[in-house]
């Protein structure tokens, strides 16, 4: 899993300019750039999104996270839950991470990529999947392992009577397995 934050800092490099740095952020971003400094005729936040960044801009510096694209890809490499934490957190594969998804992702990756705080970066993920958990009781689906699998989902209030369809396509979680196979390779790495 190191390799993917070789692939990350590989792929942003490849859209900076010569001269440009890429290090690791030291707030909630994974990376930060100069690029727009070195180059400031070219649009590198638009390169930076064509190679899966999401990037802010402020005082001639380019804040990056990893964008969904990712997110997804880890777990579609990962399809079997190395522990239980995936285990109960697989319900969440294939949905589109939020905001606060990629940046508890971003933060796995810093923890992972010599960064400090993987305690942290655990208690954050237990607390997000918790909260994600009571939202979606009613719309996701139960771990395959789970004695209530069989038994049927409750409708949401927001479901339209007609087709039975949910009016949010989205619902809050999407990442957290991503974020739950970073945890598991964190720990694995303090052993």
């Amino acid at each position: 899993m190191h390799n993917l934050t070789d692939l990350l800092r590989a792929a942003a490099t490849a859209a900076l300019p010569p001269g440009a740095f890429l290090r690791r952020d030291r707030g909630d971003a994974l990376f930060i750039t100069n690029a727009p400094r070195i180059d400031p005729r070219t649009d590198r936040a638009a390169l930076l999104r064509e190679a899966g960044f999401t990037c802010v801009g402020s005082g001639g510096l380019l804040r990056l996270w990893p964008a969904g694209i990712w997110l997804t890809r880890l777990e579609a490499a990962t399809p079997d839950p190395p522990d239980d934490l995936c285990r109960s957190l697989i319900r969440f594969r294939g949905i589109s991470p939020d905001g606060a998804s990629l940046k508890l992702f971003a933060l796995g990756l810093r923890c992972l990529d010599g960064g400090e705080g993987a305690t942290r970066f655990d208690r954050l993920l237990r607390q997000r999947a918790a909260q994600c958990l009571r939202e979606n009781r009613a719309t996701l689906p139960p771990p395959a392992d789970d004695p209530s699998a069989g038994v049927p989902m409750r409708r949401p209030p927001e479901a339209t009577r007609d087709t039975g369809d949910f009016i949010t396509p989205n619902p809050p979680g999407g990442g957290l397995y991503a974020c739950a196979l970073l945890d598991h390779e964190l720990e694995v790495q303090s052993r």
